[in-house]
């Protein structure tokens, strides 16, 4: 069994940074909803970029409550990272990650990070 195989299976991406900015639920939030966005991405099945996840099967995958999902989700919306629609009859939610304002912060957190080190010295 090679190990590519294992890495590239079952796991969610999470950036220290995030966690940092946001605490570990909304950074495994992110994460869960990044994967999300690249399974619909590369299968060409995003519209206008948004991407469905129910809160059952978010939780299944991240053990996150619903009301650690409404956090999180809160979070990112009032950043700007994500945005978040009720479409389709019953409603689902469809979320939209906002890659470039999702890098504005990663490049922030890191520059202030990069300063704090050098205040440090």
């Amino acid at each position: 069994m090679e190990n590519k195989n294992i890495i590239q299976t079952n796991f969610i991406i999470t950036n220290r940074n995030i966690i940092e900015l946001f605490g570990i639920n909304t950074a495994v939030m992110l994460g869960e909803l990044y994967g999300r966005y690249n399974y619909f991405g590369k299968r060409k099945k995003l519209k206008n970029g948004f991407f469905f996840a129910t809160k059952e099967s978010i939780e299944k995958n991240t053990k996150l409550t619903p009301y650690k999902q409404r956090k999180a989700t809160n979070m990112l919306v009032n950043t700007g990272i994500i945005e978040v629609r009720h479409l389709d009859i019953p409603p689902k939610t469809y979320y939209k990650i906002n890659e470039e304002k999702l890098m504005k912060v990663l490049k922030n957190s890191v520059v202030e990070n990069m300063n704090n080190k050098r205040l440090k010295i």
